[in-house]
């Protein structure tokens, strides 16, 4: 009785299956029941089934597995496991895992995915994902590694790419952002401002060579960190307000000594006509003063661009390069301050 009832379950297979549109292809009403080894539809094909290459200039259904490619103008919808490739112009959708890859111009969904989802719009995995690249958004459950313009979004992560932010539960690897990363426990977050929860923060004030007082939010892990600081100049009356971003590497000598790397762009000005521009990268000792305090100070190398005419950034340089319009200055420089962690 069993294996007569398995028997029954099982679909009928074709070896092709053509037509222009469900219900008028080779198959009929009962394309759902059958599954083929290769479809050919002008517009839209139903199967029950896929073995080998499904093709349609709008859309294909398949109600059951697919095993091999599945090639379309607007969508995929796949009602059950994918082995193979979906490419679509617009969508695919699997309600099973993928195992291989969905490539669409606007969306893909499945499960679960073991290979990889690529889309010009997002990308959404309700469990694991092994590879998301979209132009706007990934979403997952899991991933190990999600590309994204705007924004991506996962449970637990093994690496985070986003052109404005991230958000996880917990990253094991490189969590970078242009903007924000978001999370609970992050190892290496890259970012201007990094929240995450079981991370470090301080509040800091330091002053440089050139006078540029500035308090800055530094924030990330134990080992990488993001700056966003703003400031006054004390030395420049044309330019005195400063702004400040940029990022930091922790490397632990010690119990209380850490060196601090950081690359730093600050910009002076006073809203009106006055600009200059400087790149800096520091080497700072850290010294840590009970739980919450921390002393910083060390040399720069920087780098300084302002429009030929205004006054030197600093009295001083190893070498200037003279353009049509601006000055390049590089000299070498300090700077000192207190960090009070938060």
């Amino acid at each position: 009785m069993a294996a007569a009832g398995k028997a029954s379950a099982q679909k009928e297979h074709q070896r092709a299956h053509i037509g222009l549109i469900y219900p008028i292809s080779t198959n009929g009403t009962k394309a759902p029941q059958i599954s083929n080894s290769v479809s050919l539809h002008a517009l839209s094909g139903v199967s029950g089934g896929e073995k080998g290459a499904a093709v349609s200039g709008l859309a294909t259904i398949i109600r059951g597995p697919q095993k091999g490619a599945a090639v379309s103008g607007l969508m995929n919808l796949v009602e059950g496991e994918v082995q193979g490739a979906d490419i679509a112009g617009l969508l695919n959708t699997a309600g099973g895992t993928v195992k291989g890859v969905q490539i669409a111009g606007l969306s893909n969904t499945a499960r679960s995915v073991k290979g990889a989802q690529v889309a010009g719009l997002a990308n959404i995995a309700a469990g694991a994902a092994s590879f998301q690249v979209a132009g706007l958004s990934n979403t997952s459950r899991h991933s190990n590694f999600q590309l994204s313009g705007l924004v991506n979004v996962t449970g637990t992560g093994n690496g985070q790419l986003s052109g404005l932010v991230n958000i996880a539960r917990k990253v094991t690897g490189i969590q970078m952002a242009g903007l924000v990363n978001i999370a609970e426990e992050s190892e290496y977050p890259i970012g201007f401002l990094n929240l995450i929860k079981k991370g470090e923060k301080s509040l800091g004030l330091t002053l440089d060579e050139s006078g540029n007082a500035i308090v800055a939010f530094r924030s990330g892990s134990s080992r990488t960190y993001g700056i966003l600081g703003l400031g006054n100049n004390v030395l420049m009356p044309e330019a005195r307000h400063a702004a400040e971003v940029g990022l930091g590497m922790h490397i632990p000598l010690g119990r209380v000594v850490r060196f601090n790397l950081e690359i730093s762009n600050i910009t002076n000005t006073n809203f009106y006509s006055t600009a200059y521009y400087k790149a800096a990268f520091r080497g700072l000792v850290g010294v840590q003063l009970g739980k919450y305090l921390e002393l910083v100070a060390g040399p720069s190398f920087n780098y300084v661009n302002y429009l030929a005419g205004y006054e030197p950034y600093v009295a001083y340089s190893l070498f200037e390069v003279y353009g049509a319009y601006s000055v390049n200055t590089f000299y070498v420089g300090g700077v000192a301050g207190i960090h009070f962690k938060l």
